[in-house]
């Protein structure tokens, strides 16, 4: 893994994109713009929701400019995508139906799927329903392919006896349960919108192989970063909060160096 010198990833305010398995402390519009068309496999983005959670949520003065925002970035990773590429987004319940529609949809991929992370658990609430869940919209370029048996799941008790069953267990629905990251897991970094290291596992084993290039524009807790590691994936990292990258990303890389 290269870890030295991860703040200084600028030189003369430009970013030169050209290294493997290296997050860079910048904005990911500077990594993007130096990748070339079609050169990446996978792409998992964690953006801030809009005014949901953390500091980095409230820097927009509206929707408006919220969504024209994400309209530079999505663009740039379609342009970036391979034809047999992945894209999932992460979005509050609150905005990612108009993430979908007003810039997601617009651009040359298709929308496959909205992923549902089900964590059991939230706080209650007096004018709504309890959220206990999170949002992932899966799209995809044409000759993307997913890799069914790498993520299949448990039947249900008593499921696994028909042998009618494919007995690596059932195709992985659009549900996916995973607690939420708690202060007392071994992975728990403090980022507020931390996701589990196993569900962005789930992730690259469905829409990736080993040594393809993984795009990750909003590295945050570093959880995409390590998972990639586990299994055996390239990645490109962004992250311009060097306060993430010092706390959180580079002592979860440089555990495994």
């Amino acid at each position: 893994m290269h870890t030295e010198g991860v703040p200084a990833a600028m030189q003369d305010g430009r970013v030169f994109a050209d290294r493997l398995n290296y997050v860079y402390g910048t904005d990911c519009m500077n990594i993007l713009a130096k990748l070339p068309c079609e050169s990446v496999d996978l792409v998992i983005a964690d953006p801030p929701y809009y005014r949901m959670k953390g500091g980095f949520d409230f820097v927009f003065h509206s929707e408006e400019e919220y969504l024209e925002w994400c309209s530079l970035w999505a663009a740039e990773c379609c342009r970036v995508l391979k034809s047999t590429g992945a894209f999932y987004c992460w979005g509050s319940c609150l905005m990612i139906d108009k993430l979908s529609v007003l810039v997601l949809d617009r651009l040359d991929w298709i929308k496959r799927n909205l992923i549902v992370w089900n964590y059991k658990t939230g706080r209650p609430a007096k004018a709504s329903y309890r959220n206990e869940t999170e949002l992932l919209w899966f799209y995809s370029k044409a000759l993307h392919t997913l890799n069914i048996d790498e993520v299949r799941v448990a039947y249900s008790k008593g499921g696994e006896k028909d042998k009618r069953k494919n007995p690596k267990g059932k195709s992985c629905g659009n549900v996916w349960e995973f607690s939420r990251i708690m202060p007392n897991y071994k992975e728990w970094t403090g980022h507020p919108t931390q996701k589990p290291e196993k569900l962005a596992e789930r992730i690259l084993l469905a829409s990736s192989k080993p040594g393809d290039l993984v795009l990750i524009p909003f590295a945050g807790s570093g959880t995409e970063i390590e998972a990639c590691i586990r299994t055996g994936r390239n990645w490109l990292a962004a992250e311009k909060e060097e306060q993430y990258i010092q706390d959180f990303i580079l002592p979860r890389i440089q555990s495994f160096t």
